[in-house]
């Protein structure tokens, strides 16, 4: 089968934006990857979190195991383990690096932070925002579009820009494609509204 050159880039656009490493159920973890960020961008370990998502995020986490947390499930769980576990270099695989000790810290993290979380009104299916507040100073991470797509890094007010571990956003971020094959010839299309939302900061 012979794809055009617009073809062949689309698809290549979008297996490079849907096939990333993770460690364990993929929601959770980019909660977590969400989380590491706001830790960073704060520069401090956040005394209280706010968790903000949209309701498909919410409905995939707040039930699941959260990978490496000794056994722990829910949003609340997800988030305070990016905190605990932090290292945002390493993406959906950061919560790979939870030891024993991490997990005791977790416990204690947990039982001692206030953690809200809270529906999004956001358009958009992925969505994930995170606030972390620690000694009068505030940081915001946005997640949108897909699972590592930062649109959002601020601290106290001031907007920060994309994360240095994002991928760039690709032409096609967000878009669904539909392929048909007819005679051994390949058909596709696809729709860019959710891109255009996820681009908005």
């Amino acid at each position: 089968m012979q794809l055009s050159d617009s073809l062949r880039t689309l698809y290549l656009d979008i297996l490079r934006e849907e096939l990333q490493p993770a460690f364990g159920c993929t929601e959770p973890a980019a909660l977590a990857y969400a989380a590491a960020l706001a830790r960073e961008t704060l520069g401090a370990l956040p005394e209280r979190l706010r968790v903000v998502c949209s309701g498909n995020i919410i409905k995939n986490v707040k039930s699941v195991i959260v990978p490496n947390a000794g056994g722990l499930k829910g949003l609340e769980v997800a988030a305070a383990a990016g905190v605990i576990a932090g290292n945002a270099a390493q993406k959906l695989e950061l919560l790979r690096g939870l030891t024993d000790e991490g997990r005791a810290r977790l416990r204690d993290y947990l039982a001692r932070t206030p953690i809200e979380v809270g529906l999004s009104d956001s358009p958009l299916p992925f969505d994930i925002q995170v606030e972390a507040e620690a000694g009068g100073s505030r940081a915001r991470v946005r997640i949108a579009g897909h699972h590592t797509n930062v649109v959002l890094l601020e601290r106290d007010g001031a907007v920060l820009g994309a994360d240095v571990h994002a991928r760039p956003q690709h032409r096609h971020a967000g878009a669904h494609v539909r392929l048909a094959v007819d005679d051994h010839h390949a058909v596709g299309a696809a729709s860019d509204g959710a891109e255009d939302a996820a681009r908005v900061v």
